[in-house]
């Protein structure tokens, strides 16, 4: 009697420990592939700015990490619908059922401000939003107020068309459900290079958002007394580093080349010797 008891608590268990190992095992794969959409988006964000245009995004994420083998990130195009062996009930049949039970979708994000917050309230309010983006906001330097920031949200339903209560009376799977969810700031920004008279150089862009018109004679002159005192230490020894204050000068860091704006029928520079693995 006492090992009958023991059993009753220890059969479900036993397999509850295998059902949750399954179940977890989805749930990563679910995080790796909105992990993996969010990042595609840094390379592709005209696909994910409207991305019922690009079905082929679902359509990769859905074959790349919900089908036999987990392939990652590839460009050959070798994938293939299969059923993942261990998302199997106890008697065989497919925790994920079809393909279609993962829900993947890209939705465009805002700048978390107030400006973004109230360009988003109406058609009354954008213009307006606009004109205090381009003075005080990310319009200064060149960016969107409603661009820029995506987030990937990957779903699942585990066995769809089982019964809820096919545990309790079968041992074999229940409908679960399992999501995750990965903003990331895409490259909204791309550029013609870190230095330059360009328009779209970096060093036009953060000089057109830096400096404050009407105001730099002010912000010049407030940096007098500083300046000053700088150059009495130089001139007494007391301050070998005077000269090294650039109080208004802008460094900008060098730009990957993938990040670089270039037609699309000149080729990327071929790499240096150095630069090959």
């Amino acid at each position: 009697m006492e090992l009958l008891v023991a059993m009753l608590a220890l059969v479900p268990l036993y397999f509850g420990v295998v059902w949750v190992a399954k179940v977890l095992d989805v749930q990563q794969a679910t995080v790796a592939a909105s992990r993996a959409l969010a990042f595609e988006c840094t390379v592709r964000p005209a696909a994910c700015a409207d991305p019922a245009v690009h079905p082929e995004l679902a359509e990769d994420t859905r074959l790349r990490f919900f089908s036999s083998h987990r392939l990652g990130l590839r460009s050959d195009g070798a994938l293939a619908a299969q059923p993942n062996a261990f998302w199997v009930d106890r008697r065989g049949d497919a925790l994920l059922e079809r393909l279609d039970d993962v829900t993947v979708d890209v939705v465009p994000g805002r700048f978390d401000s107030p400006l973004g917050f109230a360009g988003g309230l109406g058609d009354g309010f954008p213009r307006a939003v606009r004109v205090l983006s381009e003075l005080a906001g990310p319009g200064r330097f060149g960016l969107e107020i409603e661009g820029g920031l995506v987030e990937a949200r990957v779903g699942t339903r585990l066995a769809r068309n089982r019964p809820g209560d096919g545990w309790v009376r079968s041992l074999t799977a229940m409908p679960v459900a399992t999501s995750a969810r990965t903003a990331i700031l895409i490259d909204a920004w791309n550029a013609s290079g870190p230095y330059g008279d360009e328009a779209d150089s970096v060093v036009t862009r953060v000089t057109e958002g830096s400096r404050v018109p009407g105001l730099e004679p002010a912000i010049a002159a407030g940096w007098l007394p500083v300046r000053g005192l700088l150059a009495i230490g130089a001139a007494l020894g007391f301050e070998s580093h005077a000269r090294a204050l650039r109080w208004h000068e802008i460094d900008v860091d060098l730009v990957p080349a993938d990040r670089l704006g270039r037609p699309a029928d000149v080729p990327p520079p071929p790499a240096s010797a150095g630069d090959r693995p």
